[in-house]
């Protein structure tokens, strides 16, 4: 793998420019024509701006283990036996428990909402 040196005078330069383009009134064709700017290079620099002035992401630890305590009567209810089950532990020891199928869309919301510091923050105020 390559790490690239970031060049920080070519980053000011493109900050600058994608600071001025909205209030252009220009579109970013016409803007960049005018400023003698490839449209693929602007695009590119901004996408590549956006990742490095985004957050760091929340990582969230977890444990993989066998579940002991499964209640007898979710045991009795699986026929195939084959469901999957899914536990995450959240801060102050809340859990979230999945049994069966699973749409990865809607798991990936449900936690961006819960490990968000806004709900985080409404949680510990409200305890």
């Amino acid at each position: 793998m390559r790490l690239l040196k970031r060049d920080r005078k070519k980053e000011a330069f493109w900050r600058r420019m994608m600071a001025r383009q909205p209030s252009s009134g220009m579109s970013v064709r016409a803007w960049c024509r005018k400023h003698s700017v490839r449209e693929s290079s602007f695009y590119w620099w901004r996408r590549q701006l956006a990742r490095r002035d985004a957050p760091a992401p929340v990582l969230v630890p977890i444990r993989v283990g066998a579940d002991r305590s499964a209640s007898d009567a979710f045991e009795r209810s699986a026929v195939s036996g084959a469901l999957s089950r899914i536990e995450i532990v959240l801060p102050a020891r809340r859990r979230v428990r999945l049994i069966g199928s699973v749409d990865r869309q809607a798991l990936t919301d449900v936690l961006a909402v819960l490990t968000s510091a806004k709900f985080l923050d409404a949680e510990s105020s409200a305890c």
